[in-house]
This record gives structure tokens, sequence and C-alpha cells, in this order.
């Protein structure tokens, strides 16, 4: 059982109290100067080590489809996806592991066309967007997307488990895939594409979805990334709707994904740092 003390618990709670309003929406959760203990002796890839940091703010919730819709609106940004014409996607009946090429595929229409789009989705968190549209976002907004360790210190809020809530996996805790293939969704957690940010308990500092929902790109190369992988690449933590045990099981505290900058997915997404 996870069990926190006294003092940790009264910490988190001042932490989670010091929300603020940022720009363009974005509430952010002070993470407070100082030296964080991250990754884990069970983890091949992510092995333990120390994170010293003066401090930073970051967005409680991923980047919207009202927030990057106020973004395109102000500067006529056209993402890498709407400049190509078409994306990959994917979703229920989809063999495992694949993603087609959709035409017409983008932020405003995820799964393309004929699927749902942004419009009616204002409160999910903006996908088909790639490591070069996070970015183009994050400067706008006055702000960065975080690194790798800031993103594990604020996902794990003090926790040293795999997941900020414990241990064990819940199904009720988070979005990701439910179900042996991609199928079918048994929808345990009651979406079978993003939900709406927010829509499950925070961590014990007031983060949202730091686990499932979208990927969220980070800065950064982890040790085990070859020199040359940085310049073509970008990093993804916490999993996402797609994500199962069956398939990229990523959905937790210590996993590191990469993509080619310029893709997109529809379970890509990002938050931001400032």
């Amino acid at each position: 059982m996870f069990v926190r003390t006294l003092a940790s618990v009264l910490a988190c709670a001042a932490i989670s109290s010091a929300a603020e309003k940022g720009p363009n929406g974005h509430v952010l959760i002070a993470v407070p100067a100082g030296e964080y203990a991250l990754g884990s002796t069970d983890h091949k890839l992510n092995r333990p080590h120390r994170f010293k940091t003066e401090g930073f703010r970051i967005s409680d919730a991923e980047t919207t489809n009202t927030q990057f819709a106020e973004f395109v609106k102000a500067t006529g940004y056209r993402t890498f996806a709407e400049r190509a014409g078409w994306s990959l996607s994917g979703g229920e009946g989809s063999a495992e592991w694949e993603w087609k090429r959709v035409e017409g595929a983008n932020w405003r229409h995820p799964f393309g066309p004929d699927g749902p789009s942004a419009e009616t989705l204002p409160d999910h968190p903006v996908t088909q967007i790639s490591g070069e549209d996070a970015r183009a976002y994050c400067q706008w907004v006055g702000g960065r997307l975080p690194t790798l360790d800031e993103w594990e210190t604020a996902a794990r809020a003090g926790s040293t488990t795999a997941y900020p809530w414990g241990a064990a996996f819940s199904p009720k805790a988070c979005n990701i895939w439910n179900g042996a293939s991609h199928l079918k969704n048994t929808r345990e957690d009651g979406f079978v594409l993003t939900s709406p940010v927010r829509s499950f308990p925070p961590n014990a500092w007031g983060l949202h979805d730091v686990i499932g929902n979208v990927f969220e790109y980070c800065e950064g190369s982890p040790p085990w990334m070859t020199s040359d992988l940085p310049k073509k690449r970008i990093c993804g933590r916490g999993g996402s709707w797609w994500c199962s045990a069956h398939s990229c099981d990523f959905f937790n505290l210590l996993d590191i994904g990469s993509m080619v900058k310029t893709a997109s997915l529809p379970n890509q997404g990002f938050r931001v740092v400032f």
C-alpha cells in the first residue's frame, strides 16, 4: 500500500493550493526548488537518478483544442499535418499497432473528416500535433515544453511508485485502452478515444492526466538515445488512450517513448512549462 506521511500530505496540499492562472487559460502548478529522486532500480532504461531544479510552473492539464484554436486564430499557424494534407490515425476495430493514412486528418479532425472534430470537443486535449507544432504553441504562449526530468518530477508529485496513486494500476484512475485488443474497447474508464482534461482525479500536486489520455511531449533525451536521434525525434511520456497492457504499455511514470519530430498522431499532445 502507498502511504504518505502527514508532512508529505501537508506539503502536497500546499503545492496544490498554490495553483495560479496563466496565459490562454492555463492553470499553473508551482513545483518548488529542490532535489528529486527519479527513475527506478527496476527499470532498465530509466535508472535511479537525482534531478535538481530551481523550481518551475507547469500546466495542470494537457493543452486543449480551445487553447490551440486561440493560437491558430492569433497567428494563422498551420500544423505539419495540415500542410501535408493527411496524417496517421486509428481507433476501435484496428489491429495492434495499426495506424492508417487518413486524408484530411489533422488537429481539427484527428480521425479524419468523418470523425469527431476539435470544435465539438473543446475541452479535450489537442492531438495530431507534432513536436514542432507543440514547440510553436509554447513559444507563442510564453512557455516551453517540460524536460523529461521536469515532467517526471511534476507527474510523480512525491510518489515513488509506478503510478501517482500507488503501485497497482487502476482502470478507473486514467484514460487508456481497455480490452484484450484494439478490436474492442470494454470502456472500463468510460472513454474510447480522448477524454476531457480533468476527467480523472489529479495527482497529489494537482496535475491531471499525467497517466493516459495523450502522450505528452518533453524536451531532452534519455541516456539510451543515441546522439543523432534527438535531431530527428522528440520524447513523450505518460501513455495515452490508445495504450494498453498488450501494446505500448507506457502508461506509467517511468517509460519514455519517442517519435519523429514532424509526425503526429491522435494520441499525442502536450502541456506547458513556464
